[in-house]
């Protein structure tokens, strides 16, 4: 009778701690419940906290990510990937000094850990440390020469020392090295367009046939396109760019403005795309005052006269807001 009821006791306990897990499971996201039952079960694996750690650091839940790392570790000290991870979770605590610590142990593990090296290298370069951000590139480039990531990263500091023609260069040969490196063709793009200066669209056009999504890309492309004159192509890429993010307040505001221009005269759409931007961002300040002068073309005074007023509420002697309150008091003086 004893031993039934040791039994007895005994399944009882173990369904007991098996509902106590269910529970505690029952409320995680699908993902983060698999990770946490396969550390249940396997308590003594570090990847599975090192999983779990990454899954952490992408939903921004850096505290319990790095508790993960420093277990995965202790269970497995000599795993360069591990201190990778862990300078990952310490940099978004903006904790620098044990980012550059940990990058330097999975370095000292691992001499052959590039990725740690090019991270050691973007955190010197973060903090300005441009003599450091360049003997770890020149480190990084020895072990091994085909390396973009590298390159784009000397870029960027030839960039901050004012070396421009080292600058352009060292882009090319990140292109050339990986030709979707979309990172290259913005940089590039972006230099040309400061100088007015067509190539400036090949390179966009490039790194779109890179990355087609690329807003950033495609709304520098529209600007080009706007800017050279050519209107139906920079509506083009400022649609598509709505299209890809229907908030983006800059695309907005500038389709709208493009259909401002006398040759469209596209009134009523423009004042729809300002006040998207104006939902997007109330005290954007451009698409109120801009949103006024579209009420001003359809001859709606007074929403024009609210829009001009509220724009000067955001930015005090906004010189087109006041340009526009005073076209409306001579035409409202006749």
């Amino acid at each position: 009778m004893k031993r039934i009821i040791t039994c007895l006791l005994a399944l009882l306990l173990i369904f007991g701690y098996s509902c106590k897990n269910k529970n505690r499971y029952a409320d995680m996201p699908k993902e983060l419940a698999e990770l946490c039952k396969n550390i249940d079960r396997h308590p003594k694996r570090a990847e599975l906290y090192y999983q779990r750690a990454d899954y952490y650091y992408y939903h921004h839940n850096v505290d319990k990510g790095i508790a993960d790392m420093q277990t995965a570790i202790r269970l497995q000290p000599d795993s360069s990937k591990y201190y990778v991870k862990l300078s990952d979770l310490y940099f978004a605590q903006r904790e620098t000094d044990l980012a550059e610590e940990m990058l330097q142990t999975a370095i000292n593990k691992d001499p052959d850990n590039n990725e740690a090296r090019l991270k050691l290298a973007e955190l010197y370069f973060h903090l300005r440390m441009m003599e450091q951000c360049g003997a770890t590139v020149d480190e990084a480039v020895q072990r091994q020469s085909f390396n973009p990531k590298a390159y784009l990263i000397k870029a960027f500091m030839l960039k901050e020392q004012r070396d421009t023609a080292d600058y352009l260069r060292t882009l090319q040969l990140v292109i050339d090295q990986d030709p979707k490196e979309t990172k290259a063709f913005l940089e590039l793009g972006y230099f040309y367009q400061q100088r007015n200066n067509p190539l400036a669209i090949s390179y966009y056009q490039n790194g779109l046939a890179a990355d087609p999504n690329n807003v950033e890309i495609r709304y520098n492309l529209g600007k080009m396109y706007q800017d050279m004159g050519q209107l139906e192509n920079a509506e083009q890429e400022y649609k598509t760019v709505i299209e890809i993010d229907p908030k983006n307040i800059p695309a907005l505001n500038n389709l709208g403005y493009i259909y401002l221009d006398d040759s469209l005269a596209r009134y009523n759409e423009a004042a729809k795309l300002f006040t998207r931007a104006i939902e997007a961002n109330p005290n954007f300040v451009y698409s109120v005052c801009n949103r006024g002068v579209a009420y001003e073309y359809l001859g709606q005074y007074d929403k024009a006269r609210r829009d001009y007023q509220a724009a000067l509420k955001l930015e005090t002697n906004f010189e087109p807001a006041i340009a526009g309150l005073n076209r409306l008091d001579k035409l409202q003086s006749r």
